[in-house]
């Protein structure tokens, strides 16, 4: 997304539930937090063909980190390293202490790429990186998913986590995402046309930005782990970047933040148990982790509304188990299809009478999706939305004294209003 016509509404925008106007408070306690640039040696070779001018920029980089005591991981996208020139380039970062890590060959999209493609552009990656720092007594031990899209199916997932595990990779998650690399062409433009107001412009969007992303997901993690947490920074290799971190950074000191290393940072529990997330768009930690308790409480809400309304049944009250029916559901069976819930209450009166011509019921859940998609931040990022609806595939069994178990399956569509679940469609068999 592009902010240079969005400053007026960064002005007023708050994220993680802030009303327009209202700031941030300070981060309690202490946040470390590592930084991480992506696309090395330079995001963009086609802004940048000069060799002298990547140099130069990758010089203000790493003064600026200096300045601050910053130790960062750089990944590499090993496409972008075009002979010993940016190779030197990266030499530069290994000599400042900073780590490099691996971000693929060409940085595929994996929604878009089947597995076997897709890890074979990972491992050449891997192997190019690694034989790289071999030659210099160093060895790769980081790893960052292009467009930090991990799988967009199960199989996805568990399959480039395995080549993970197998290839002796660390995952790096991201908790404060950001829209930085937007800024880099207009910057360049701006600069190049000796554009100065426009410059100053870009300047104050480019702080406004970043700094309404590191107050508001920092706060989306402490409010989800209870405490503190640490952060991880995602940043890009970029003119703008060389121009602006100065500014953040000396910021983020003023704010309580505290810049650490990999190994401090990423042996925080947070980052132990990786949420099994599945999804188009990738999202930060922080977004995985509030997307799986979403989850788990809709299941939770769901498998209780089923308990309810078989106890309902099973005693005999057909008035509180049409009740979780939407007022204008659907119910179909092989008989027909009936339409609203006064419709579906008369239905089932009809044929069942009483207690007794109703028996008792139960309710095995088989599969429940939850219905959800990406949504994105007035600034810019996607991450994992709010579950609106779920399926849900059960089977039925119906017992009555003296007579055989009916027994069946049933598919139920369901939506949320507010904090109650309702069902808009029945098709049962």
């Amino acid at each position: 997304m592009r902010w240079r016509a969005r400053a007026g509404v960064l002005l007023a925008v708050c994220l993680a539930g802030a009303a327009p106007g209202q700031e941030f408070p300070d981060p309690v306690g202490v946040h470390p937090v590592l930084v991480t640039v992506d696309d090395l040696p330079i995001s963009s070779r086609k802004l940048h063909p000069d060799g002298e001018e990547r140099a130069r920029i990758t010089g203000d980089i790493l003064a600026v980190l200096k300045t601050h005591g910053i130790r960062a991981i750089g990944f590499v996208p090993w496409q972008s390293v075009g002979g010993a020139a940016d190779e030197a380039l990266l030499e530069r970062w290994l000599a400042a202490g900073h780590a490099l890590g691996n971000h693929s060959h060409g940085h595929p999209d994996y929604s878009k790429t089947e597995p076997a493609a897709y890890l074979e552009d990972l491992e050449r990656g891997r192997a190019a990186l690694a034989a790289f720092l071999a030659a210099r007594s160093g060895a790769l031990r980081y790893f960052r998913f292009p467009f930090l899209r991990e799988g967009d199916t199960p199989e996805k997932l568990r399959e480039a986590r395995a080549w993970l595990a197998r290839t002796g990779q660390a995952s790096v998650p991201v908790t404060i995402d950001n829209q930085d690399w937007s800024f880099e062409e207009p910057w360049v433009t701006a600069r190049r046309a000796a554009d100065s107001a426009r410059l100053a412009r870009l300047s104050e969007n480019y702080q406004q930005a970043l700094r309404l992303e590191v107050l508001s997901q920092t706060a989306m993690g402490d409010e989800l782990l209870g405490r503190a947490t640490p952060q991880v920074l995602l940043l890009h290799a970029t003119e703008v970047g060389a121009a602006q971190w100065d500014a953040l950074f000396a910021w983020m000191k003023s704010r309580g933040f505290r810049f650490a290393g990999p190994e401090e940072v990423l042996a925080d529990p947070a980052f132990q148990s990786p949420p099994e997330f599945v999804g188009r768009y990738g999202g930060t930690l922080w977004g995985r982790i509030a997307h799986g308790r979403r989850c788990e409480k809709a299941r939770a809400d769901i498998a209780a509304l089923l308990e309810r309304q078989s106890a309902d049944w099973s005693r005999g009250d057909l008035d509180s188990f049409c009740a979780v029916y939407a007022e204008d559901a659907v119910f179909l069976t092989p008989k027909g299809l009936t339409r609203g819930r006064p419709a579906l209450l008369d239905r089932y009166r009809e044929s069942y009478p009483d207690a007794a011509a109703m028996g008792t019921l139960r309710l095995e859940v088989i599969e429940l999706r939850e219905i959800w998609g990406p949504e994105v931040t007035m600034l810019g990022d996607a991450e994992p939305g709010r579950i609106h609806g779920a399926t849900v595939v059960a089977r039925w069994r119906l017992q009555k004294a003296g007579q055989p178990d009916a027994t069946g399956l049933t598919l139920l569509v369901l939506r949320r209003d507010g904090s109650r679940w309702q069902i808009v469609q029945d098709a049962s068999m």
